[in-house]
């Protein structure tokens, strides 16, 4: 039984259009062994293996942006909607729609976001006039990188600017959670996420992440694959018995502390009292 993607009627529409492996990894925000696995699954002709051609002009389109046009164009918005959000015109909105070939809509299924919507998403965004770039830098000294996950949900990575030190969120935790669960290798994580694969690795570790078969391991990112171990796993995603508000994967009669709690001066210090 073939699992559908999110992203397959785009990708269909920038096959048609005759983008390249690389064009189309990149506005979808994915790898290209995965575009060109989802190519071979749907029966599409192969794309060209060209390089992404660069844009220098002042108002090209940065591939954050293309990537959540795609994102608002399939969740219904209104093309005024989605052109207020990344600070565009209607008439560029409809001009890169054309370009990437993404499919008709029903008019009755469109709709206008809450305005509170439109303008979280340009705060995040970074729309407002300005180009969006994939980092920027906030006047605490502290780099975001802001990514668009497979959900369509928007992610932002966080890190101290001079010591290149991640700020782990819940939000993160579980990006690099259901891309392990997912098979992918720890260093293919990294590279997609901008992170280094050892930070990957000893996080994934930390937050209880069951190991995987050397043999197992994919460089692309499927996340149909990933929900489906995770609901074979009998792994949960459970609060931290000891420190409140910090949670981990453990198995369902597992452990109901997590390794972080126990790393620290706090635990060490309760469990010599105990005895």
């Amino acid at each position: 039984m073939q699992v559908g993607w999110r992203y397959d009627a785009a990708l269909a529409g920038m096959v048609g259009k005759g983008h390249g492996v690389a064009s189309i990894a990149t506005f979808l925000g994915v790898d290209s062994a995965f575009v060109l696995e989802r190519v071979l699954v749907r029966g599409l002709a192969t794309p060209h293996d060209r390089p992404l051609r660069t844009r220098r002009h002042p108002k090209a389109w940065p591939a954050a942006h293309f990537r959540r046009l795609i994102d608002c164009w399939l969740d219904g918005w209104k093309a005024a909607s989605a052109a207020e959000a990344l600070g565009r015109s209607v008439n560029s909105i409809y001009a890169q729609v054309r370009r990437l070939g993404l499919p008709r809509r029903p008019r009755r299924e469109l709709h206008q976001p809450a305005p509170d919507t439109v303008e979280r998403m340009q705060r995040e965004w970074g729309s407002l006039g300005q180009i969006y770039r994939d980092v920027v830098t906030p006047p605490d000294q502290t780099l975001v990188q802001i990514i668009t996950r497979a959900s369509g949900e928007i992610l932002r990575i966080e890190r101290k600017k001079n010591r290149d030190e991640i700020r782990w969120t819940p939000a993160l935790d579980h990006e690099i959670s259901e891309r392990s669960w997912a098979n992918q290798h720890y260093k293919a994580i990294g590279k997609a996420l901008r992170i280094s694969h050892r930070a990957v690795r000893t996080r994934l570790s930390l937050i209880g992440m069951p190991s995987h078969e050397r043999e197992d391991l994919v460089e692309h990112y499927d996340p149909a694959l990933g929900r489906e171990r995770l609901r074979r796993s009998g792994y949960r995603w459970r609060e931290c018995s000891f420190r409140k508000g910090q949670f981990f994967w453990s198995a369902h009669y597992g452990e109901t502390t997590s390794k972080l709690a126990k790393k620290s001066k706090a635990y060490q210090e309760a469990s010599l009292t105990a005895f």
